[in-house]
This record gives structure tokens, sequence and C-alpha cells, in this order.
């Protein structure tokens, strides 16, 4: 009886604990259908700290402006972007007018919704802009500004800005060389099964936002763009013997590049290699199916700090089981433990390793895996991120990195290193996403529209309540 009792207080404290998160805003809205799903995306200004959170369903979009304080300012319906232009890839910002920049899927045709939430008018425009022999890379928004990234043939990188007019324009040229490999760095061409499609040819990089948990699915590329400040960061390991970094400032283009070796096996050679970037600091990943090097260099590369796996002994560095989640043998199985060092190494090394590190106040939270891509008719591919009706929302690494950590499917184990990187004893808590995800199961509404996004640096879960026709923004 009385375990019963403890079991109902605990089930209360946790509900009141979920429950009770902070709202930051709420608004009304009973002029959508309660059954037809719903987008939303935000427009975070970075200089005033102001937001715009509009709402999508089908044709019809519904804006908000509010102030630092989420005191709201104005509000503006009006019609959406053609059906074609499903991604929504960046944005600027002009005083009150809010620009947002749409593609479509092939990425060689642009939309631009603006807002001018003053004069309470909207514009659609499409841009004629054509990237002809180049390859859109990706977009980004820095200090209001969108800027749009291409590659050329030779590792070339075109740097684009638009401008007041909604044109395109080429503000800078950069060659990523210093190569000694004739490597395709920002650009591949197209798997289907074993064979590559000709004249079929991809961007490489995976935005990644390393201030929340990532997934090693999105981390087990091997060609990553980081976005901190002022600065973009490309990381490239498809390189034989190094891990290849180039650091471009936002503010004069200037293109720095460095290199930092692969760890070296002690009983052969690394067939796989990964890496991941956070503040000062580069983490490296290297595999074969008898042993692991996990190293940690600073940007000047220097080695601070590695761990060592051989197949026949127990990782003495581990925080949790080895954990392998998707597919399994088993029907109906989705995610089991493993303890023999052997099979981990196996599965990683057939696959793409990959790493992740989370820093919270002076502890590192490290995953350490691989994601093995299962071959079939189609091309080899982990899928982009969506929101509720199937629009992309690249544009925000944020929510690309809930929406796969929400599905993972890998072999990994976890690890805590203090801030001298020395193991040490505990469990991993829940992060963030975890607390997300908890939120979402205790308050059991009809959630559609979800958001996930930092704004004025902190981080916030919008969602829209079919049920109740409101909109509730979330602080985590």
């Amino acid at each position: 009886m009385k375990s019963f009792i403890y079991s109902i207080i605990f089930f209360v404290l946790i509900s009141f604990s979920l429950e009770s998160q902070e709202v930051i805003l709420s608004f009304k809205n009973e002029e959508v259908s309660k059954r037809i799903k719903k987008d939303s995306y935000v427009l975070s200004n970075k200089i005033n700290n102001e937001l715009a959170i509009i709402l999508v369903e089908r044709k019809d979009v519904f804006t908000y402006l509010y102030d630092s304080d989420f005191n709201k300012i104005s509000e503006l319906k009006t019609e959406n972007v053609k059906s074609k232009y499903n991604e929504i890839i960046g944005y600027s910002i002009n005083d009150l007018t809010y620009n947002a920049v749409f593609s479509n899927l092939k990425k060689n045709k642009f939309s631009i919704l603006s807002l001018n939430f003053k004069t309470k008018v909207s514009n659609i425009a499409e841009i004629k802009f054509d990237l002809e022999d180049e390859i859109y890379l990706d977009a980004i928004t820095y200090k209001n500004r969108f800027f749009l990234l291409s590659a050329k043939q030779n590792n070339v990188l075109n740097i684009r800005e638009l401008d007041e007019n909604f044109k395109i324009n080429l503000i800078k040229t950069v060659t990523l060389n210093n190569t000694k490999d004739d490597l395709d760095l920002l650009t591949s061409k197209i798997r289907f099964g074993p064979f590559y499609l000709a004249k079929s040819t991809t961007a490489n990089l995976k935005k990644i936002d390393n201030t929340v948990p990532s997934a090693i699915e999105l981390t087990s590329s091997e060609s990553k763009m980081y976005q901190k400040n002022n600065m973009i960061y490309f990381s490239f390991d498809n390189n034989k013997n190094a891990t290849l970094l180039y650091s471009l400032n936002l503010d004069d283009f200037t293109l720095d590049f460095k290199t930092y070796d692969y760890p070296k096996g002690n009983l052969g050679e690394f067939k796989k290699f990964n890496s991941f970037l956070l503040d000062n600091y580069l983490y490296q990943i290297a595999s074969s199916k008898e042993e692991m090097k996990f190293s940690i260099k600073s940007l000047n590369g220097k080695l601070i700090k590695e761990f060592y796996i051989q197949k026949t002994h127990p990782i003495s560095f581990k925080n949790s089981p080895i954990i392998q989640e998707g597919v399994t043998a088993l029907p109906f199985v989705t995610k089991r433990e493993m303890e023999a060092t052997t099979k981990y190494l196996r599965k990683i090394t057939s696959g793409n390793v990959g790493l992740t590190v989370l820093k919270n106040v002076n502890v590192y939270y490290v995953t350490l895996g691989g994601f093995q891509i299962i071959t079939n008719s189609g091309p080899m591919m982990v899928g982009p991120a969506v929101n509720s009706s199937g629009t992309l929302v690249a544009y925000n690494p944020t929510y690309v990195n809930y929406s796969y950590y929400s599905t993972t499917k890998s072999t990994y184990f976890n690890s805590i290193l203090n801030s001298d990187f020395k193991h040490i004893k505990g469990k991993f808590k829940d992060n963030v996403f975890d607390k997300i995800k908890s939120y979402k199961s205790s308050m059991q509404l009809y959630l559609t529209a979800e958001d996930v996004f930092f704004h004025n640096g902190e981080l916030y879960f919008g969602s829209f309540n079919q049920k109740e026709q409101e909109y509730n923004l979330v602080e985590f």
C-alpha cells in the first residue's frame, strides 16, 4: 500500500514539475481550423530582440510581432507563398519589415514573403535569380542580413547577399584550396545504391547547432558547417590523413585554414574518421573493427586528451551501456543494450562513425558511436527535418537537431568528462530535448506547428494547440 501511495506522490510531483514549465506568451487564433495541421516558424531579430511568429494554415498566414519583453507590437494576416516554395531557408530584417526567404526543392527558384508590421502590408515576390552552374549549399542570417552560399567546381565558394530590392548580389568568392588530394569538399555525386548518378550533384554540408544535443545521424556526416557569432566553420573528414577546418569571417569574409591529423591506430590503420567542433576544441573519433581512439585537441593543434578502446577489453570511460537504437534482430524491438566491445566496434565501423559533445556548466557530455545506412532501391541519404505539414526547416539548425534527436537510429555509448577532460562517474542527465519530449507527453495536447529555436540566448518550444486554438511559447 505504501509503495502504491509513494508511486502516486512521485507521479504527481513529476507531473507538476513538467506542467509548471513557464509559458512565456500565449495567444488565441479562432480563425483557423481545429482539424488542419499547421506550420510555424520564427524570425528572431538579433539586434533589438524582437520576435516575429508566423503561423501558417495552407494558404493563410497569421503573423505576430513581439518586443524583447514579449509585448505584442503588431499583427498581420496575409497569403502564403506558392506551394512549390516548400522550404524556408532564411530571413532578413530591416526595421519593422521582416523578409522570409523560401526555395523550391531543387534550390533553383526563390520567393520572398515580406511583412511590414508598421504599415501592416505584405508582399510576395519571386526572385529572378539562377545559380546556373553552381550548387546551392546553405543560407545564413547574420546581423539580420541574409546570405546565400553556393559552390562551383574546384571548391569555389560564392557568397551572396539579399538587398532591399529583393536582388541576390554576389559579394565575395573564396576558394577552399590547400588540399593535397583532389577532393570535392562542398559537393558530391548522388548515390543510388552502390552507383553514382551521372550529372547529379548535391551539397555535402550538414548544418550543426552544437549548443544543443545532436544525433549521430547528423554528426556522422563527413562535411559539416557551424555558425558561431560572426564565424562560419566548415569541417571535412573525407580526407585520408586529417580533418580539414576552414573558418570564414562574416565581417570581412577572410578565410582561414587548418588541418588536424587523425589519431593513429595501435594495432593497424583506422578505417573510419570523424570530428565535432565545440568552443575552442576539435574532438576526433577514429575506428576499425579492432580498436578506436577518441582525441581532444585545441584549435592550435595541441593534443589535450586521448581515450583508447581495444576490442578484447571493456570500455573504461563509458557512463552508459552500449546502446543500439533503430532496427534490431528482434521484431518490434527498437532499442537494446550490449556489453561486448567487439560488437560495438564492428557495428560502428560498418557504417558512418560520429560523435557529439555537449557542454553543461563545466561538464562535457560525450556520445561516441556510428550510424549504419540501410541500402535499398532508393538514394542513400538521411532525410531532412520537416515540420507539421511537411515544410522543410533547414534554416533553423536547432529544430533540425531536435528532429534528428527524436528519431535516432544508431549504436553508441555515453561518457562524461570534467573541465580537464578527465572521465568522471555519473549518469547522463536529461538534456533539454528530453525535457521538451517529457513536457509534450505530460501535457497531452493536440499539438501542431511545433518549433524549437533560440531567441535572445534562450531556448524555446513553440506549438499550437488545435483543441484550444491557442499558440503557446514555453522557455526551457
